[in-house]
């Protein structure tokens, strides 16, 4: 007995020794054990049982049974772990192995990591306390105040309460679903950063980027590179970067805006556009362009600024200033439009003018009624009424007061016009050659035109006057009507003119697979020492 005796006050004598010449590491301190038992063998090593508690600068470690290595500073605890650090971090397993000297522990089986922001459960959780880092590489799952987020691989900043999820990342959230090859979380704030294909699934909607930012707390995200956000019925809008609210149901997006309609069969190209999705009502803005390409003729138009908005089932459209549109067979300019699809009218206000083949229509307002597939039905110009048409020889011309015409398969064919009618029109043979300048002054004038957009009979009514002069006696005074102004470098000839090489029916971005690569995996140094044990 006092040979034992006398062997353990020298192992006890060997570990102060050591312990006084270490003057680098803190060591590892027995605050309390019901058991210690020493061999001979192995002087350096303790093994102590039953509610065993060890303190290491701020972290305390309690254990049901720990295997501690004097030499080495470190310690293997088994069952029942439980390491604390502070009163903000504690960490459970099956087993712990904390290396004292580089503050550095391995919890193996049933981990579970909590603080007062989140908890955390894995199989196997790497915890660098000099670095204040914890991660996992073999699949994890983090519950917060709101979401429950799952990955393959997982690192903690403790002192910045900031997560790093690469690989099969997902987050749960009662509003949203999000799944992403690399997420940066903040458990403080509850925000997000992806890196690499990213999906958000909320209300039915689909929002896909490779770059982005969300905050789960205002319910807001931006999201770039390829981004693009889709709802259940396939329709969907992309641009540069689109900015999400949540609460309202409202994106915005900028830069090179694409969006696509296949229900009411209309695309959209803008600078900048914002959807609220609850109103399924849209404003453009930066040289927007809106395509319907339900017609026989596809009719594009487009303004500095464009509003649609929906009101019970019906679409009431405004756009201005500059207003342009073009649809094959017609084309025109405005300062402002006013549509509303109830009424089925397209109103054009403040200087407007329309092209119809080769002849240009004028007046104060300009009302064009629609019928199904928005296929022209009616025009009405309540006043300053004004027609001309290029001839090779001058311009033939009417002005009234008051036009209604008639469209068929989307060309005009039949004009009326009334009050105080004035014509000046160039009268041609067979063979096209000018024989006479016919002007005349009635109360009522109808035109019917040909395929050709030119008229093809003309009708004087109630109380006709005129003159018709050979081509050589006309005199060039009368050669206009008051107030002629002729546009013709202003008729949009063509779809391109508006397009600008924008395609009719835009590409929807591509969607990657979410795949993490292996160079955003940087594989976690981990001591030789914390593998293998004691």
């Amino acid at each position: 007995m006092k040979k034992q005796a006398l062997h353990i006050f020298f192992v006890l004598l060997s570990w102060m020794s050591f312990a006084q010449q270490d003057t680098i590491h803190a060591p590892i301190e027995i605050i309390h054990a019901d058991n210690m038992i020493l061999h001979e063998a192995y002087p350096d090593l303790k093994l102590l049982t039953g509610h065993v508690q060890l303190k290491h600068k701020d972290a305390i470690l309690i254990s049901d049974k720990v295997l501690l290595d004097l030499k080495k500073n470190f310690a293997e605890a088994i069952g029942n772990v439980l390491l604390n650090q502070g009163d903000t971090l504690s960490l459970r397993a099956d087993v712990v192995r904390y290396d004292g000297n580089l503050e550095f522990a391995l919890a193996l089986g049933n981990v579970f990591l909590k603080d007062p922001t989140m908890q955390l459960n894995t199989d196997t959780l790497y915890y660098d306390k000099s670095k204040k880092l914890a991660y996992y590489e073999s699949g994890g799952k983090i519950r917060d105040t709101v979401n429950i987020i799952e990955s393959k691989i997982g690192k903690y900043y403790t002192d910045k309460n900031k997560y790093e999820f690469i690989g099969q990342v997902k987050i749960i959230n009662p509003d949203y679903t999000i799944f992403s090859a690399h997420l940066d979380y903040q458990t403080d704030v509850q925000t997000s950063r992806f890196y690499g294909p990213t999906e958000i699934r909320s209300n039915g909607d689909l929002i896909y980027a490779e770059k982005g930012f969300y905050d789960s707390h205002n319910q807001t995200g931006w999201f770039k590179e390829n981004a693009y956000v889709e709802d259940e019925k396939g329709r969907w809008m992309a641009g540069d970067s689109i900015h999400f609210t949540q609460k309202d149901s409202v994106y915005s997006a900028s830069g090179n805006v694409r969006m696509v309609d296949s229900i009411r069969k209309v695309t959209v190209w803008a600078g900048f556009a914002r959807q609220w999705k609850k109103k399924d009502s849209v404003e453009l803005h930066q040289d927007p362009v809106v395509i319907n390409y339900d017609v026989k003729d596809t009719v594009l138009f487009n303004a500095q600024n464009i509003y649609l908005k929906q009101i019970d089932t019906f679409r009431i459209v405004y756009a201005f200033p500059q207003v342009r549109f073009y649809s094959g067979e017609m084309s025109g300019k405005a300062d402002s439009l006013y549509r509303n699809e109830k009424k089925q009218w397209i109103e054009l206000y403040k200087n407007p003018v329309l092209w119809n083949e080769d002849s240009q229509i004028t007046g104060d307002t300009i009302l064009i009624k629609t019928v199904e597939n928005n296929r022209a039905d009616s025009l009405i110009i309540p006043s300053n009424v004004f027609i001309a048409q290029k001839d090779s020889s001058g311009f033939n011309q009417i002005k009234g007061r008051k036009l209604k015409g008639k469209f068929v398969d989307g060309k005009l064919r039949i004009i009326n016009i009334t009050g105080n009618a004035q014509t000046i029109y160039f009268i041609r043979d067979d063979d096209g050659k000018l024989v006479g300048i016919d002007q005349s002054v009635c109360s009522e004038i109808k035109i019917e035109l040909n395929e050709k957009g030119e008229a093809e009979k003309i009708y004087l009514l109630e109380k006709p006057e005129g003159t018709t002069y050979p081509p050589s006696q006309y005199p060039p005074d009368k050669r206009k009507l008051k107030g002629f102004l002729w546009r013709g470098d202003e008729q949009i000839k063509s779809k391109e003119v508006i397009l600008k090489g924008r395609a009719i029916i835009p590409q929807k971005p591509g969607r990657k697979k979410i795949i993490t690569e292996e160079k955003q995996i940087e594989p976690p140094k981990i001591p030789m020492r914390l593998i293998k044990g004691l």
